[in-house]
């Protein structure tokens, strides 16, 4: 069964977002510089285990994909926007699976309307992933299992920043966010932000300070809708040009049914913020909120060659909020800081980004932490570090996280999704993953790309723990100026140990990925 249709994607809210996103450019960006590159992408894959079933059931397939796209930058004196587009259409020999269409979108932009006064930002997205964090996960787009869920997102922001002299500066911002999805018991989301943050200035040299107040609506299609009132202020020490104390007091409430006692109360925190140089940068916090001990840690360093990230964060959410604010590390993104010490100029850097994405089919974010779709709301607490290597010929990267989720709301809020297919999903869970890749450029024309990804699932009321180990290799060449061919070998596993069931799938892949 198809997935969708191009007639209904236009519709669809994430897309007229991308529209939104590119409307507002055009006042402050009639002067600016667009770029457009069509590309269309071929792929015939063997596998002999096409449904992921366990040993001894296995299914082999043929596999065609015709995957056409875009992307999109445009950079102007006020805006800049980026936008990539693929849709991949996908049919399957031997009757072992239903054709289907699946949409990929990455769009955001940002635009000044006003000189130093008025800006707006947008985004928007379309990701197909796993419904489910426990069985075979939906690792590509050929495979013919029913763990897949399309999530379409998008985001509009409009802000207003003024500065007073030298005493403080204040952003005022709206954010109107949304999500929806093609599957049933999902439940469709629309969040409505009010944000004001001011901080100190210059005159304030020795003891800083900031202050957050903010105010959320967050409605659901088949819940209860939820606010979330929050207010925090810091207060920084300064006892060295490079390093500081910090301290924080604040007040946050949800008003959503907890299982526990009430999700309102005082917070505090102490810490300290280090950065011995511009490339150089370590936070970190510990105290106190209404759910118990909370403690942060932020740290990145670039060289050269090299870009680190570390992070630790704990905080209450919920899957759509996560999906809409893309929690994990963007692709994009990350990429963008490691290209930025070779590349200057946005534009370029940005083609260079999205065209290494597409030679290596990277993920639209590293390391993702599978947890599946839920309509409860929990404590997330994340760790995670991610390191960049850029040389001339090689490039490395290599992302490590350990999620640990606590729902904070009754499982009823999850009765639509608990079918046939998904009897075993539990909310309360332990995730660890690892992913890297290596992407080495044997000649001016030819490229290796290694991939792998590896991460355990456990449910904490089960005991059921589930890994996941995906390898590909693949070798590149580019054929023509606008031509690159790519053959790809596959190996994907995985376990379960409540049931004791495993499977293993072998795949080889053809790509022929043309710009137009």
């Amino acid at each position: 069964m198809a997935r969708t249709t191009c007639k209904k994607f236009v519709r669809r809210p994430a897309a007229l977002a991308a529209l939104a996103v590119l409307g507002m450019q055009a006042a402050p960006a009639l002067a600016a510089e667009w770029r457009f590159n069509p590309t269309l992408t071929l792929r015939e894959t063997y596998s002999d285990n096409i449904r992921l079933a366990p040993t001894g059931n296995e299914q082999s397939s043929f596999v065609t994909e015709v995957m056409p796209g875009i992307s999109v930058n445009g950079l102007g004196r006020r805006s800049q926007f980026q936008a990539t587009y693929q849709a991949r259409g996908v049919t399957y020999s031997n009757d072992v699976g239903s054709s289907n269409l699946q949409n990929y979108l990455n769009a955001r932009g940002t635009a000044q309307l006003v000189d130093d006064l008025l800006f707006i930002d947008g985004t928007a997205n379309i990701t197909n992933l796993s419904t489910s964090p426990y069985g075979p996960q939906a690792l590509d787009s050929s495979y013919a299992i029913n763990n897949r869920s399309e999530v379409r997102t998008y985001s509009i922001s409009p802000y207003v920043r003024q500065r007073y002299g030298s005493v403080a500066q204040a952003e005022a911002r709206y954010t109107h966010q949304g999500l929806s999805s093609d599957t049933a018991g999902f439940s469709n989301y629309n969040s409505d932000l009010l944000n004001l943050f001011v901080n100190s200035g210059e005159a304030f040299r020795l003891v800083s300070w900031d202050v957050t107040a903010s105010r959320r609506h967050s409605s659901y299609n088949s819940l209860n809708s939820v606010d979330n009132d929050y207010l925090n202020g810091v207060l920084r020490y300064k006892l060295t040009d490079q390093f500081s104390l910090t301290g924080s007091a604040g007040y946050d409430r949800y008003t959503y049914q907890s299982i526990g006692d009430g999700p309102r109360g005082a917070s505090w925190s102490v810490g300290f913020d280090w950065k011995p140089s511009s490339r150089t940068s370590l936070a970190a916090t510990a105290g106190r909120r209404f759910y118990g001990n909370a403690y942060s840690l932020n740290g990145i360093h670039r060289s050269r060659y090299t870009t680190w990230n570390v992070s630790y964060n704990e905080d209450i959410t919920t899957t759509q909020q996560q999906l809409v604010d893309s929690g994990s590390i963007s692709t994009t993104a990350f990429l963008d800081q490691v290209f930025s010490a070779t590349i200057a100029d946005p534009t370029a850097r940005a083609q260079a980004v999205d065209a290494f994405i597409r030679a290596t089919n990277l993920p639209a974010t590293l390391a993702n932490p599978n947890a599946g779709l839920s309509n409860r709301f929990f404590l997330q607490k994340r760790l995670q570090g991610s390191v960049a290597l850029n040389t001339g010929k090689s490039t490395v990267l290599v992302s490590v996280y350990n999620t640990l989720r606590r729902p904070q709301t009754g499982v009823s809020d999850n009765v639509g999704l608990f079918t046939a297919s998904n009897q075993l999903f539990i909310d309360e869970s332990r995730q660890r993953g690892v992913s890297g890749l290596w992407n080495l450029r044997l000649t001016p024309l030819t490229s290796m790309n290694l991939n792998a990804r590896y991460y355990r699932t456990t449910s904490l009321l089960s005991n059921r723990t589930d890994d996941n180990t995906l390898v590909t290799l693949g070798l590149s060449h580019q054929l023509s100026p606008k031509t690159t061919g790519t053959v790809e070998l596959r190996r994907y596993q995985g376990s379960y140990s409540q049931t004791g069931t495993d499977f293993r799938e072998n795949a080889i892949s053809a790509y022929l990925t043309m710009r137009l």
